[in-house]
């Protein structure tokens, strides 16, 4: 995932937050919009990973019976 840019367009969105939450939020200076980015990079980020593992899934545990059965490849070749 490519990280935001300063200069990047930014885009207003609607939300509805508990009413309690925002006010704790200003009390302690949280700017709203910076912390839901950051929320929402980690969300997407986390979510791209798993539909990865999820896509590889079958490759990565071939993989890993070929590696038990005949072990690393060129392990052949190893000096340590």
């Amino acid at each position: 995932m490519q990280p935001v840019l300063d200069s990047e367009e930014k885009t207003p969105v609607n939300l509805r937050i508990r009413a309690s939450l925002k006010a704790r939020a200003r009390e302690l200076g949280v700017n709203l919009s910076q912390t839901l980015e950051r929320g929402l990079e980690r969300e997407i980020l986390d979510r791209e990973r798993q539909a990865w593992v999820e896509e590889n899934r079958a490759a990565v545990e071939a993989y890993n019976e070929r590696v038990e059965k005949r072990g690393p490849a060129l392990a052949a070749f190893r000096r340590f």
